[in-house]
């Protein structure tokens, strides 16, 4: 069996074609829409504020009013969390999604976002729409 003069230049071609095609074919063709009109509320709590004075879960902090929430535009809702002697973590990185709904320009967070609410310190709800 011969070789072909040059074969392996011509098999590093092929090689070098195939890895370059292969990262082309990768890139997504979708359209995006950017958003500049976005808005971002961040409702900050302190134990203090989510706890009553009983020691029991303040429900009061699960609701959030927004007039110009509108109802075929949902808003992204995060939450973030603080420990004692921690750094700002999330529930989607810890645990689960995070349950809400909203109607009429009130979101009403689930009860469940907030399961470990006695070992944090500081709740951070952000709200972008």
């Amino acid at each position: 069996m011969k070789m072909i003069p040059g074969g392996k230049w011509v098999a590093q071609l092929i090689i070098c074609c195939l890895v370059v095609s292969a990262a082309v074919s990768q890139e997504s063709n979708q359209k995006f829409t950017e958003f500049k009109s976005l808005t971002k509320r961040v409702y900050y709590y302190t134990k203090v504020e989510f706890i009553t004075p009983e020691g029991e879960f303040n429900d009061a902090i699960c609701t959030l009013v927004i007039p110009e929430l509108k109802e075929e535009s949902p808003p992204y809702v995060a939450i973030y969390y603080k420990r004692d002697n921690s750094d700002w973590f999330t529930e989607s990185l810890y645990r689960k999604r995070v349950r809400y709904s909203f109607k009429n320009g009130v979101i009403k967070l689930d009860r469940s976002n907030f399961w470990d609410w006695y070992e944090v310190n500081e709740i951070k709800v952000v709200i972008i729409y």
